[in-house]
């Protein structure tokens, strides 16, 4: 309005204007409230964000460090069984091969008393 248009107007017209203006001022700052609300809530997930960033590359560094101590540990409990194992083995073979000794030890001294036995029988005849 011009201010020609202004000047005509009656009083209770512009008091009326003048309210409606009030009423939109306060819609209109109540919006801007909202508004720096929502940018508040924003920044602070942006803020969050960032912080979860950090605690997520903290996290991976943690399971990687986690991953390693566990190969580690199963490359151990696999070389310690390796060599009972291994030991077990050698020790049984060590068995095996003291037995089989001692069977050819035996049966050596088999043909032996056998033969002695034959020789014995022959000269008594």
């Amino acid at each position: 309005m011009t201010d020609k248009e202004f000047k005509r107007l009656r009083r209770s017209e512009l008091i009326e204007i003048i309210y409606e203006y009030q009423k939109r001022e306060e819609a209109l700052n109540e919006e801007i409230a909202a508004l720096k609300g929502k940018l508040d809530d924003r920044e602070l997930k942006i803020k969050d964000s960032g912080s979860i960033a950090e605690a997520v590359a903290k996290l991976n560094g943690l399971f990687e460090t986690a991953q390693k101590t566990a190969d580690d540990y199963i490359e151990q409990v696999k070389l310690k069984c390796t060599k009972e194992i291994t030991e077990a083995a050698e020790k049984e073979a060590e068995e095996i091969i003291a037995a089989a000794r001692k069977k050819a030890e035996e049966a050596g001294k088999a043909p032996a008393k056998e033969s002695s036995r034959k020789r014995k029988g022959k000269g008594s005849r």
